[in-house]
């Protein structure tokens, strides 16, 4: 069967190169690049239609003055001491727990030893005996060691983001600096990427750097890919509007890390919590059976104390948390408008629906002949183009009826955008060229990451065969 003739042009919005069946000649469709309408024409377009490559200095120009800075009251400052106190004080209590647990097996072994002192009443009885005092025993030793282990468990490995050089990318270096200095925010040492539809600045080396200005920049390629510089630039923002109050921001830091830190260990299995309940399922001797169930119900306590943990801190540090969460959300609304800002939070929720599909999708064609899409930001960009209006509008129209929960950590996109809207804010920068133009070549650099995407954070054994370029997911027009 004969192959479909093809034609390439140029979508009119974001210049990138479209490949689509002659027989569509002249057929309006949504840019799997940029989402927005495009004609598909056999004729050149004018080079006019690409987006210029600003430099760095057009960039600086295009900001304002700096923003106003967020202030927080005396009040805020003395609840976050008090909040981040309690916070430490939560795994010392654990720890004293731990130690009351021990002194309780301590007293068990010691008070109940009378148990193997005697033999009356023969054999079965001294091993009813033995059983009877081995078992809590052995019961309580698994509870102590469980107990202990949350206190070394290390986070699950990770992908290392790219670390990216200034020499070649001194645009976004430029742009980011411009953010910093117009928010009063110190500049990140480094700027990492990696594959999130997210974005976040932090202590480069956590707790080593919490009494310094020691910071890096994360940046999610797909974010990258998907928003548009005042958009991309109000991200930012908010990253480091963070940063802007040191000691408040050195004190949720703080109160985040323990938060984290209790979940993680509370929901987390390593290969000893497996080890027990295979143990548990394959026993074939009652005794042991007993034995690994008791041992089980031991490690379910621990778990519990630290579940109850979990939840006292953060029902304590959630409403804090909300605040500067909306403190950092001023300084976004400030330097990229009100508006940019709602369309901002309307946006990742709909890209949020596309990242779903996606991975649906490059699941379904791993398992069935190994291909995968060799640029996961495109890939993102066309299932964002591949959304009906119908869907947007359903999922944008959900986003303004969310509500803030009591014990929600983060206040819902619903009343962000109440607050965005009442700032109505113009902001100071208004470029809408494609995030993209910041890199020096963005192409390459998604495909580097998507790569250690594939393989460090999903776990795929993926070689340059397993890719597809994006042409291949784009040849049938969105619908």
């Amino acid at each position: 069967m004969e192959a479909p003739l093809e034609a390439r042009c140029s979508c009119q919005q974001c210049g990138n190169h479209l490949a689509f069946p002659i027989e569509l000649a002249d057929c309006v469709v949504d840019c799997p690049h940029c989402g927005r309408k495009t004609s598909l024409s056999l004729e050149a377009p004018p080079p006019t239609n690409a987006p210029e490559q600003p430099s760095a200095a057009d960039l600086i120009n295009a900001f304002g003055g700096p923003v106003r800075r967020t202030r927080a009251g005396l009040f805020y400052h003395l609840g976050l001491m008090l909040v981040a106190g309690m916070m430490i004080i939560l795994p010392l209590l654990y720890i004293a727990m731990i130690a009351a647990a021990a002194y309780g097996v301590y007293l068990y072994a010691t008070h109940c030893a009378f148990l193997l002192k005697s033999m009356v009443g023969g054999v079965y009885l001294y091993m009813l005996k033995l059983l009877a005092y081995f078992t809590p025993l052995f019961v309580g030793v698994v509870l102590v060691f469980f107990m202990i282990k949350p206190l070394f468990a290390r986070r699950p490995p990770r992908a290392q983001p790219l670390a990216l050089d200034p020499a070649i990318n001194s645009t976004l270096y430029a742009f980011v600096a411009r953010i910093c200095e117009t928010v009063g925010a110190p500049m990140p040492r480094r700027i990492d990427l990696n594959c999130d539809l997210n974005a976040a600045a932090g202590f480069r080396r956590g707790l080593w750097s919490l009494f310094s200005n020691d910071l890096v920049l994360t940046i999610g390629v797909p974010l990258v890919a998907c928003l548009n510089l005042r958009e991309f630039a109000g991200v930012m923002a908010h990253e480091f509007g963070h940063f802007t109050q040191g000691f408040g921001m050195r004190l949720s830091y703080v109160i985040r890390s323990i938060n984290l830190w209790f979940a993680r260990v509370v929901y987390e299995r390593d290969a000893w919590d497996v080890m027990l309940i295979e143990w548990a399922e394959e026993a074939q001797d009652w005794r042991i059976m007993l034995v690994a169930s008791c041992a089980r119900f031991g490690v379910w306590c621990s778990r519990l104390l630290l579940m109850l943990l979990m939840f006292i801190g953060h029902g304590v540090s959630c409403f804090l948390l909300r605040q500067m969460e909306y403190d950092a959300d001023s300084y976004e609304i400030k330097l990229a408008g009100s508006e940019a800002t709602e369309s901002t939070i309307k946006r990742l929720n709909v890209l949020g629906e596309a990242l779903a599909r996606s991975y649906k999708d490059m699941r379904s064609t791993w398992n069935t002949n190994k291909k995968l899409p060799e640029s996961f930001p495109a890939f993102l960009v066309h299932q964002h183009s591949k959304l009906s209006e119908q869907a947007r509008t359903h999922i944008e129209d959900r986003v303004g009826l969310a509500r803030t929960g009591l014990f929600h950590s983060h206040p819902s996109d619903g009343d962000r955008i109440r607050r965005a809207r009442q700032a109505d804010e113009p902001g100071i920068f208004h470029l809408e060229l494609p995030a993209t133009v910041l890199f020096a070549n963005f192409e390459v650099v998604a495909r580097q990451i998507t790569m250690l995407h594939y393989n460090d954070d999903l776990g795929l054994d993926c070689t340059a065969a397993n890719l597809r370029p994006i042409e291949f997911y784009t040849r049938v027009p969105a619908t």
